[in-house]
């Protein structure tokens, strides 16, 4: 019987029950699939690296390689660990219905159950790489858009560390040894005080371009901040002053470079609601409180607010109050998501001094 299926999919069936395989085959490929079988763990990992699956469908217990060895064998293999896996099994033990799976179904299940559940989990993965790309892309277009102030923030220290190794060049052949050693132990100072400058910029622009590369842990609230405040100063400094408020030493478990365009995104959605030219009369504010097991970061500005009626909707992808040309409005969809992921909070209002203020709460890790 034939069941709606959201597209047609490359399935890996791994079931040693010969009978039960060909029954299954027969109702995924009824549904416009294409399976390949395999009879246990071992031949799998084989079929898996010369069939390549969108999606693999585990039997646990099987003879010789079972479903357990499969997974890790698995995920060892940067080339496969990504595969999505929908576990099918007949185990009711807390073992089995723990294994590291997308989805765990239970043996026996209805064949239209089965073909909606593979869906769902193929929708859910492709829904997470379409997420993922719209976030690299809003990052890239937020980096573009600062590249010139960057360029200019890391221009000025590179200068002056030239000036410096220059002078120091001089100093070595025109002066008197022992005032050339004084002369130097002072520009070698501040010619490594530049160098850490650029380093700083350096280091915060990597955070953004390869936050993937950055693993989910634990890590100091201050970081991703402080790296989105190094980011977003050019855009800034023309518009308002910034008063940054960070506290000690505070632990959540994230992503350090995704936490990063959080804070990138509504530092310079801030900036934005400012405009240039008073930046003695404006403030940008970032407050780190802690409320009992939360941490909350709030960034306040002094713009001009944003309209109640439009309040509910600033989280809603392409949604923007800005001039065309200004943005996407992807920023806080995305910030939302990323917020979520970690399962924290973040909200927006209108603050007393009449700008706003956006508040992102997390569960911090409490320490001793």
């Amino acid at each position: 019987m034939k069941y709606p299926a959201a597209a047609a999919r490359r399935i890996l069936l791994i079931e040693d029950d010969l009978e039960l395989s060909e029954a299954i085959r027969d109702i995924l490929v009824d549904n416009g699939h294409t399976v390949v079988a395999a009879a246990d763990g071992s031949e799998g990992l084989r079929r898996m690296r010369e069939f390549s699956p969108d999606v693999v469908v585990l039997d646990l217990m099987m003879p010789r390689f079972d479903g357990w060895q499969f997974r890790v064998e698995q995920r060892r293999d940067p080339a496969l660990a990504a595969t999505p896996l929908v576990v099918l099994s007949a185990s009711n033990s807390p073992t089995a219905a723990a294994v590291d799976a997308d989805l765990y179904l239970h043996k026996p299940i209805d064949a239209s159950v089965l073909v909606e559940a593979l869906d769902g989990v193929l929708n859910a993965r492709e829904h997470q790489g379409a997420s993922a790309r719209l976030a690299q892309t809003e990052r890239l277009a937020a980096m573009g858009t600062l590249a010139a102030g960057l360029a200019h923030e890391i221009n000025n220290p590179l200068q002056c560390l030239m000036l410096e190794l220059d002078t120091g060049r001089r100093a070595v052949t025109t002066l008197p040894p022992s005032e050339a050693r004084s002369h130097l132990a002072e520009l070698i100072a501040r010619a490594s005080e530049s160098a850490e400058r650029i380093r700083e910029i350096t280091s915060a622009v990597r955070l953004f371009a390869h936050p993937d590369s950055i693993m989910t842990g634990l890590l100091d609230i201050r970081s991703p901040i402080e790296a989105a405040l190094r980011i977003a100063a050019p855009a800034i400094r023309d518009r308002a002053k910034v008063v940054a408020e960070l506290g000690e030493l505070t632990l959540v478990i994230a992503n350090e470079g995704a936490l990063a365009q959080v804070f990138l995104n509504l530092l310079t959605n801030a900036a934005q609601a400012i405009g240039e030219g008073s930046p003695d009369q404006n403030e940008i504010s970032v407050v780190v409180d802690l409320v009992d097991d939360r941490v909350r970061i709030t960034v306040t500005d002094t713009g001009g607010g944003i309209p109640p009626a439009l309040l509910g909707r600033i989280f809603e992808p392409f949604f923007t109050t800005k001039p065309v040309g200004q943005g996407m409005g992807l920023g806080l969809s995305i910030s939302h998501d990323i917020v979520r992921s970690f399962g924290g909070t973040i909200r927006a209002y209108n603050a007393p001094s009449g700008g706003t203020s956006v508040a992102v709460e997390l569960s911090r890790v409490m320490t001793d």
